[in-house]
């Protein structure tokens, strides 16, 4: 795999995977924070506290996971990538 590959697979997952999960972040962040203000919490009398903090820790797990996609496809590509081939015009010194 060449290195601007490379950087081009890294961009789409990042993209695809990575803005997707701070969003799921933020959404189980504000979700947990709402559990402790009691007007929020008095909105919706329907559910508990308990299933708020469910529901917020599987946004967060999700999140993580898709934050680390992006990640380890980064590591991989640019650890698979060759690196690039000198030019002819490039001076390669002696060897002695």
């Amino acid at each position: 795999m060449k290195r601007s590959t490379a950087i081009i697979v890294t961009i789409i997952t990042t993209l695809a995977c990575g803005l997707p999960s701070m969003i799921l972040l933020c959404l189980g962040a504000f979700a947990m924070l709402g559990t402790q203000m009691p007007e929020v919490m008095a909105e919706n009398p329907g559910s508990t506290t308990e299933e708020v903090m469910f529901g917020a820790g599987i946004l967060i797990c999700f999140g993580a996971v898709l934050l680390v996609i992006p990640l380890l496809v980064g590591v991989f590509s640019f650890q698979m990538s060759k690196p690039e081939d000198p030019g002819m015009n490039e001076f390669v010194p002696p060897n002695f």
